[in-house]
């Protein structure tokens, strides 16, 4: 019995055993995360439109900094009427004067290079007995490149071209003046002071070379003053035969400093000084003061003719002088009042000092970028 149970149990035990090699265990496999493939592109770029409109507005604002315009239209005029009982007992004439002002500036600074631009024009007329005679008529273009060598100081030129628009005549109903006769071309070359304190904004420019030209383009005005210098000769004889006045008579000054040697134009070289003051008071620009200095002192040409004429030097060597002021006050963003006063004076023209004063109210337009 005891020998059953132990072929027994080695039985059972060999059974187990063979049932427990045949016995496979299975671990699950660990699951994959699921991928999906992103269709969507992403551009870290702004979009193109939103591109081209900053970089459009990022160049007009650098135009802004560079760049200063103003420009300003005005028309003033008066008018006196007087009935026929006032007109017989003081002689007084109905009149109307009407004055058109035009200003136009523009500043052009990069790094150390700038320019001024300036356009002003007047023209006025006046109506006496229903008569209309001219009373003002100036065009003047400048420009002034400048290349800045220190804090206050500029090299640069100033150049100018200076006309009036219409016809002009004397009493006598004679052509005096018209567009370009005469005109003035001047150009410049030197130093500018600027001075940095905004309350005295002044330029000064001292030039050691410059040039001044006059030019009278119109054969008509030309034998206008021909005639009232030699009324004993006329403009078509003397052209036919330069013999019938004398060396000296040929280089007489008799229209616009012109002579009869110079034909239409006259050239003189020099120096010059100009001196420029702009400046708006009040913080609602109520009061404005412009002033403009320019003075020619032509000794190159001076030197040579009377070197050529074994005289002094420096006997007949006499600046040529152009002085304005201008000062506008506003009542009103529409309403102003302009006083204008000029003094000039030119020998080759006339031997005296010429003056003009101008006081005129009316309407007037400013437009600024700044």
């Amino acid at each position: 019995m005891k020998k059953f149970i132990l072929v027994f149990s080695a039985f059972a035990m060999f059974v187990c055993t063979s049932a427990s090699a045949q016995v496979t265990v299975e671990t699950a496999a660990p699951k994959e995360q699921p991928t999906f493939n992103d269709t969507v592109k992403t551009d870290d770029s702004k979009p193109e439109f939103s591109s081209i409109a900053q970089l459009k507005a990022e160049r007009a604002a650098i135009r802004k900094e560079r760049n200063t315009l103003e420009f300003n239209v005005g028309v003033n005029g008066s008018l006196s009427n007087f009935n026929s009982k006032w007109q017989a007992a003081n002689g007084s004439v109905n009149s109307i004067t009407g004055i058109a002002n035009i200003l136009f500036t523009h500043s052009f600074k990069k790094d150390k290079f700038s320019i001024d631009n300036k356009v002003t024009g007047k023209l006025g007329a006046t109506s006496k007995s229903s008569t209309w005679t001219k009373s003002q008529d100036e065009w003047f273009i400048s420009t002034a490149p400048a290349y800045k060598i220190s804090d206050n100081w500029n090299f640069g030129a100033i150049i100018s071209l200076r006309s009036q628009f219409a016809n002009g005549e004397d009493d006598k109903d004679n052509r005096t003046s018209r567009f370009f006769a005469p005109g003035y071309f001047n150009v410049s070359v030197g130093f500018t002071y600027v001075c940095p304190k905004p309350k005295f904004p002044v330029k000064i420019n001292l030039s050691p070379l410059s040039m001044n030209s006059t030019f009278v383009c119109s054969n008509t005005v030309r034998d206008v003053f021909f005639k009232k210098k030699w009324s004993a000769v006329t403009y078509d004889e003397y052209k036919a035969n330069h013999e019938l006045l004398s060396a000296e008579e040929r280089n007489t000054p008799y229209c616009y400093g012109l002579t009869l040697e110079n034909g239409t134009s006259r050239y003189e070289g020099g120096s010059s000084i100009q001196i420029d003051f702009d400046r708006t008071f009040g913080k609602k620009e109520i009061f404005r003061y412009r002033t403009t200095f320019y003075s020619f002192y032509g000794w190159i040409n001076e030197l040579t003719q009377q070197a050529s004429k074994d005289k002094d030097l420096f006997e007949s060597i006499v600046p040529t002088i152009r002085w304005e002021h201008t000062i506008d006050i506003k009542a009103t963003k529409y309403f102003s009042t302009q006083f204008y006063f000029q003094m000039y004076y030119n020998k080759a023209q006339v031997n005296s000092l010429q003056t003009q004063i101008i006081l005129g109210v009316g309407v007037s337009y400013t437009f600024k970028n700044k």
